[in-house]
């Protein structure tokens, strides 16, 4: 985590490094009495290679970010600038940024209240669609069928994101819930990295509900004998949250992913989200480059212990996971617009309950890059009914000779200026997957992240501003 003390200072530094300085009020920030930058990062940032142990120093978070501005010009280039030299803590296979921890959010609290939050619909009263319908929507695709994505709506992002796939959610006038699919090599298959490991819990809640519809997963516990050789049983739902938030109370979050692998055969599991998505292209077969933390693991009620799935008692051949852009941002917003979707969109057999034990978790996602997108466009204060949910990735790759980095997101928010006006307030919810890749030569992975990092939350920034600027309406 970089503290605000240096963000601060970055934007300066920003300010003088741009031709134009354009979109932060300068007045505001003079008022801050800020002297001449001498304070080196080593002596603002307290930064744990094992990218949990953070700690803030700095009291002037709010009221920096609160003077970053709102200018709807904001330059992508002078907020890349000021990212850069937050990250300047980063080291390979640990970008500052990705690993904020979920400490870190102003909506940590707000997690439990995701799941009613993404119930909420427009009334057309007090609440109505953010974003204006067209003809560029059309409804949410059945399950199987590839929706038609615009592969020319997205050339705004820089090109150090390689693949990417942002899906923007509209209610009609009727009220009806529509859907617009921009990309770029969105179809492209390749690895997402740890981004991926949320669909094996997604597979489990499908399984499992379609033998007991009206289960709720927050009652049920994962046992079996550890890597430590120790007979555990911990509950499900915070297994789940320690694959996400990379808290490692429990485990590792690879050894995580890879215990939740075992419930299915790879390659069942990869017909299965073929089956979803509808790329045939896709290979699920691969695991997250640890053991799993239960070899053995059994699914069970945690009241009475009754069993109610035991791993795959076929020993897995390991392979690879290779996904797109597009599968990540189809299985998320299937997860979050799980009441807006028709029955035959939904993840089938899925109920409500069950999914929100998935939600909550990625809601504790460890990279916070829409936080910092929403306090960087000042909007902090603007914007109510906050859901995040979220699932980073990222790692060092011999194969394509670059440092990669992968966000999948699902943003929801209620803009609430519009009522000072007078008129209601706008909901807007989007998905969103980037992979980004850099490779400097020669070869320097530790700068490699720390660019990578600033250009992941840049152009999260980017697309957080546009979609409320309704400048992706008309593409």
């Amino acid at each position: 985590m970089f503290t605000l003390v240096g963000f601060k200072n970055s934007i300066q530094r920003a300010q003088a490094q741009s031709s134009s300085v354009v979109g932060v009020n300068k007045n505001l920030l003079a008022a801050l009495d800020l002297e001449p930058d001498n304070t080196t990062y080593s002596e603002v940032i307290d930064y744990s290679l094992n990218g949990r142990d953070q700690l803030q120093k700095s009291s002037a978070q709010k009221v920096v970010l609160d003077n970053l501005g709102t200018n709807s010009k904001n330059n992508p280039e002078q907020i890349y600038q000021a990212f850069i030299q937050a990250t300047a803590g980063g080291v390979e296979d640990k970008p500052v940024l990705m690993y904020q921890g979920i400490n870190t959010s102003p909506y940590s609290e707000q997690i439990k209240d995701y799941p009613t939050r993404l119930m909420q619909r427009p009334n057309g009263k007090n609440l109505v669609s953010g974003t204006q319908f067209n003809a560029t929507f059309s409804p949410y695709p059945a399950i199987g069928k590839v929706p038609n994505i615009n592969e020319q709506g997205l050339t705004f992002l820089h090109e150090d994101i390689k693949e990417a796939c942002v899906c923007i959610g509209n209610f009609d006038n009727q009220r009806k819930f529509q859907t617009k699919w921009l990309g770029r090599n969105a179809l492209a298959c390749d690895e997402f990295w740890s981004s991926t490991k949320i669909i094996a819990l997604l597979n489990l809640v499908s399984r499992i509900n379609r033998k007991n519809p009206e289960v709720d997963f927050d009652s049920y516990s994962v046992r079996g004998i550890d890597t430590s050789g120790n007979q555990n049983s911990f509950r499900f739902q915070d297994l789940a949250r320690d694959m996400v938030s990379y808290e490692h109370k429990i485990a590792t979050s690879n050894s995580l992913g890879a215990m939740f692998k075992r419930f299915s055969l790879p390659l069942d599991l990869e017909k299965w989200l073929k089956l979803i998505t509808g790329n045939q292209d896709l290979i699920f077969r691969g695991t997250y480059g640890k053991k799993p933390f239960i070899e053995e693991p059994e699914l069970v009620e945690t009241t009475t212990n009754k069993v109610i799935l035991n791993a795959d008692q076929q020993l897995p051949r390991w392979q690879c996971n290779v996904v797109s852009a597009y599968d990540l941002t189809r299985i998320v917003s299937m997860l979050g617009w799980h009441n807006y979707i028709p029955r035959q969109s939904r993840i089938p057999h899925a109920n409500w309950e069950s999914l929100t034990t998935v939600i909550t978790a990625m809601g504790a996602d460890s990279a916070r890059l829409t936080d910092l997108a929403i306090q960087v466009l000042g909007l902090q204060n603007d914007l109510e009914s906050v859901a995040i949910i979220s699932k980073l990735g990222n790692g060092n790759t011999s194969t394509r000779e670059r440092t990669e980095a992968v966000y999948l997101a699902l943003v929801h928010f209620v803009d609430s200026r519009p009522k000072a006006l007078g008129k209601p307030a706008k909901l807007f919810t989007f998905t969103m997957a980037l992979r980004g890749g850099k490779a400097l030569q020669p070869r320097d992975p530790n700068r490699e992240v720390v660019e990578l990092d600033a250009r992941m939350a840049t152009e999260v920034t980017e697309i957080v501003r546009r979609v409320l600027a309704l400048e992706l309406d008309l593409v």
